[in-house]
């Protein structure tokens, strides 16, 4: 993209957490019209909305579904409100109850939400953004989550690239971010032992605010890159602690 000025009005989807607050923050603090949704955690999504209401214009439209029915009768509502949409952000965060069925309704629900959102940004750009956050499977070593972790990992990555062949006809790009380590209090409330002692070669944890700044990375400034997963975990899979 050649500007943050391109990119008016964003979706972030799952965005009642700690790296919803931080990405909504980053974004907010550039001037955009930021719309919040999370059907999962509508109090912490509404909270977050009021929290930041005084930074820029900030939309809480978690009662809209968009995980069922008319997803895109519904995200033109939302593109109607926000005036436009030019890019989504779909978050994940895993709460400590889900397990292989859940996540594989969210990484369908994903696809789909995607589809659908990808022919609304076009109506109003051609320069569109569609960000999938998700984490590295190392991160829940040792816990249940490790291999439906994995597995929906590798499922969002195919649909990203799936996604990016799709819309990219439309001017919408496609990308994802993979998270490793994050010192969030929703991870490390379900980490293992051994991994709340691993340590990456940056000799720190990721933050929320580290996720929102790659974020905004790829929402803002990755030019021609569309099809890719970055992977953001301060060096942990350059193997240098054989993690």
């Amino acid at each position: 993209m050649n500007g943050a000025t391109e990119i008016q009005a964003i979706l972030i989807h799952g965005a009642g957490t700690s790296i919803g607050w931080a990405v909504a923050r980053e974004f907010s603090r550039r001037g955009m019209v930021v719309a919040l949704h999370d059907c999962e955690r509508p109090r912490v999504a509404a909270a977050i909305a009021r929290e930041l209401a005084g930074e820029s214009r900030i939309l809480d439209v978690s009662a809209m579904p968009l995980e069922r029915g008319d997803i895109e009768s519904h995200l033109a509502a939302i593109a109607e409100c926000c005036g436009r949409l030019d890019a989504l952000v779909n978050l994940y965060v895993p709460d400590r109850t889900a397990g292989p069925v859940d996540l594989q309704s969210y990484v369908f629900n994903l696809y789909h939400r995607s589809v659908a959102t990808a022919s609304i940004i076009a109506l109003h750009t051609n320069n569109g953004m569609i960000v999938n956050q998700f984490f590295l499977a190392s991160a829940f070593a040792d816990t249940d989550f490790a291999d439906c972790m994995a597995v929906a990992r590798g499922a969002i990555a195919s649909f990203t690239r799936i996604l990016s062949i799709q819309h990219g006809r439309l001017g919408v790009r496609v990308n994802g971010l993979l998270v490793g380590l994050l010192d969030a209090p929703e991870i490390t409330a379900i980490a293992s032992g051994r991994v709340l002692a691993a340590s990456p070669p940056l000799g720190r944890w990721a933050e929320p605010v580290d996720v929102a700044k790659s974020i905004a990375f790829l929402v803002l400034d990755s030019g021609y890159i569309t099809g890719q997963m970055l992977i953001m975990d301060g060096g942990l899979t350059g193997g240098v602690n054989g993690f």
